[in-house]
Protein backbone atom coordinates (compact mmCIF):
# COMPACT_ATOMS: atom_id res chain seq x y z
CA UNK A 1 0.00 0.00 0.00
CA UNK A 2 2.77 2.61 0.99
CA UNK A 3 4.29 1.68 -2.09
CA UNK A 4 1.57 2.46 -3.99
CA UNK A 5 1.14 5.47 -2.20
CA UNK A 6 4.80 6.28 -3.40
CA UNK A 7 4.46 5.67 -7.19
CA UNK A 8 0.90 7.79 -7.37
CA UNK A 9 2.39 10.73 -5.07
CA UNK A 10 5.50 10.78 -7.90
CA UNK A 11 3.61 10.70 -11.06
CA UNK A 12 0.91 13.57 -9.49
CA UNK A 13 3.51 15.38 -8.36
CA UNK A 14 5.91 14.98 -12.19
CA UNK A 15 2.58 15.97 -14.07
CA UNK A 16 2.01 19.06 -11.67
CA UNK A 17 5.42 20.06 -12.20
CA UNK A 18 5.59 20.20 -16.19
CA UNK A 19 1.94 21.46 -16.49
CA UNK A 20 1.67 24.51 -13.75
CA UNK A 21 4.93 26.69 -14.16
CA UNK A 22 3.10 27.49 -18.09
CA UNK A 23 -0.07 28.12 -16.40
CA UNK A 24 1.46 30.29 -14.13
CA UNK A 25 3.56 32.13 -16.87
CA UNK A 26 0.11 32.90 -18.25
CA UNK A 27 -1.64 33.90 -14.81
CA UNK A 28 1.62 36.02 -13.23
CA UNK A 29 2.19 37.80 -16.53
CA UNK A 30 5.53 39.50 -16.78
CA UNK A 31 7.32 37.37 -14.54
CA UNK A 32 8.98 34.69 -17.55
CA UNK A 33 8.88 31.44 -15.41
CA UNK A 34 9.19 29.75 -18.36
CA UNK A 35 11.95 31.74 -20.26
CA UNK A 36 13.93 32.02 -17.27
CA UNK A 37 13.76 30.06 -14.26
CA UNK A 38 11.74 27.08 -15.55
CA UNK A 39 13.88 24.30 -14.25
CA UNK A 40 14.30 25.76 -10.67
CA UNK A 41 10.46 25.82 -11.23
CA UNK A 42 9.66 22.41 -12.14
CA UNK A 43 11.91 21.27 -9.46
CA UNK A 44 10.72 23.53 -6.58
CA UNK A 45 6.95 22.49 -7.56
CA UNK A 46 7.76 18.64 -7.42
CA UNK A 47 8.83 19.08 -4.32
CA UNK A 48 6.24 20.83 -3.12
CA UNK A 49 3.31 18.56 -4.73
CA UNK A 50 5.57 15.71 -3.36
CA UNK A 51 5.62 16.61 0.03
CA UNK A 52 1.63 17.47 0.37
CA UNK A 53 0.39 14.33 -1.02
CA UNK A 54 2.72 11.87 0.59
CA UNK A 55 1.99 13.30 3.80
CA UNK A 56 -1.67 13.25 2.76
CA UNK A 57 -1.33 9.81 1.89
CA UNK A 58 0.32 8.78 4.99
CA UNK A 59 -2.30 10.51 7.00
CA UNK A 60 -5.24 8.88 5.95
CA UNK A 61 -3.23 5.50 5.41
CA UNK A 62 -2.51 5.73 9.23
CA UNK A 63 -6.07 6.89 9.92
CA UNK A 64 -7.33 3.59 8.44
CA UNK A 65 -4.91 1.32 10.32
CA UNK A 66 -6.14 2.78 13.47
CA UNK A 67 -9.40 1.85 12.62
CA UNK A 68 -8.69 -1.76 11.80
CA UNK A 69 -7.01 -2.25 14.84
CA UNK A 70 -10.40 -0.65 16.27
CA UNK A 71 -11.80 -3.91 14.68
CA UNK A 72 -9.19 -6.34 15.75
CA UNK A 73 -9.98 -6.15 19.29
CA UNK A 74 -13.33 -7.11 18.42
CA UNK A 75 -12.79 -10.00 16.42
CA UNK A 76 -11.18 -12.15 19.82
CA UNK A 77 -14.56 -12.41 20.63
CA UNK A 78 -15.08 -16.50 20.88
CA UNK A 79 -18.77 -16.08 19.67
CA UNK A 80 -17.71 -15.16 16.36
CA UNK A 81 -17.33 -17.85 13.83
CA UNK A 82 -14.60 -18.32 11.07
CA UNK A 83 -15.44 -19.20 7.47
CA UNK A 84 -14.70 -18.78 3.70
CA UNK A 85 -16.62 -16.81 1.28
CA UNK A 86 -18.54 -19.07 -1.11
CA UNK A 87 -19.33 -16.46 -3.33
CA UNK A 88 -20.64 -12.98 -3.49
CA UNK A 89 -22.47 -11.15 -6.26
CA UNK A 90 -21.35 -7.57 -6.31
CA UNK A 91 -24.13 -6.47 -7.78
CA UNK A 92 -26.78 -7.76 -6.65
CA UNK A 93 -24.86 -7.24 -2.61
CA UNK A 94 -25.17 -10.63 -1.24
CA UNK A 95 -23.30 -14.42 -1.03
CA UNK A 96 -22.74 -17.18 0.89
CA UNK A 97 -20.14 -18.00 3.37
CA UNK A 98 -19.01 -21.54 4.19
CA UNK A 99 -18.43 -21.83 7.99
CA UNK A 100 -15.28 -23.96 8.98
CA UNK A 101 -18.16 -26.48 10.00
CA UNK A 102 -19.26 -26.78 6.76
CA UNK A 103 -22.90 -25.50 6.19
CA UNK A 104 -23.50 -22.17 4.14
CA UNK A 105 -24.37 -19.06 5.42
CA UNK A 106 -26.09 -16.11 3.52
CA UNK A 107 -24.44 -13.09 4.13
CA UNK A 108 -26.03 -9.10 3.00
CA UNK A 109 -23.34 -6.42 2.39
CA UNK A 110 -24.63 -4.51 4.79
CA UNK A 111 -23.28 -6.94 7.48
CA UNK A 112 -19.88 -6.45 5.92
CA UNK A 113 -17.43 -4.11 8.43
CA UNK A 114 -16.34 -1.50 6.67
CA UNK A 115 -17.02 1.95 5.15
CA UNK A 116 -17.86 3.09 1.33
CA UNK A 117 -18.58 -0.11 -1.31
CA UNK A 118 -18.63 -3.61 0.49
CA UNK A 119 -18.26 -6.43 -0.72
CA UNK A 120 -16.15 -9.96 -0.39
CA UNK A 121 -14.12 -12.23 -2.62
CA UNK A 122 -14.92 -16.48 -3.56
CA UNK A 123 -11.83 -17.91 -1.21
CA UNK A 124 -11.78 -15.20 1.69
CA UNK A 125 -11.49 -15.83 5.08
CA UNK A 126 -13.77 -14.30 7.35
CA UNK A 127 -14.62 -14.09 10.84
CA UNK A 128 -18.55 -13.13 11.61
CA UNK A 129 -21.49 -13.48 13.96
CA UNK A 130 -24.40 -15.54 13.23
CA UNK A 131 -28.20 -14.67 13.80
CA UNK A 132 -31.80 -16.49 12.73
CA UNK A 133 -34.14 -14.85 10.63
CA UNK A 134 -37.46 -15.24 9.59
CA UNK A 135 -35.24 -17.11 6.29
CA UNK A 136 -32.96 -18.85 8.15
CA UNK A 137 -29.36 -17.99 9.31
CA UNK A 138 -27.20 -15.09 8.07
CA UNK A 139 -23.99 -13.81 9.34
CA UNK A 140 -23.73 -10.26 10.94
CA UNK A 141 -20.93 -8.34 11.55
CA UNK A 142 -18.61 -9.77 8.88
CA UNK A 143 -14.52 -8.87 9.18
CA UNK A 144 -12.06 -10.09 6.43
CA UNK A 145 -9.38 -11.71 8.42
CA UNK A 146 -5.49 -11.34 7.07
Amino acid sequence: MRRTLFIYSFIISLIAALALPPILDSVLQGLNIVETQYELAVAVIFVMFWIATLATGVKFISQGAEEDGQWDEMDDDPNRESGTVKWFNVTKGFGFVTRDQGDDVFVHFRSIRGKGHRSLLEGQRVRFSVTESDKGIQAEDVSIVG
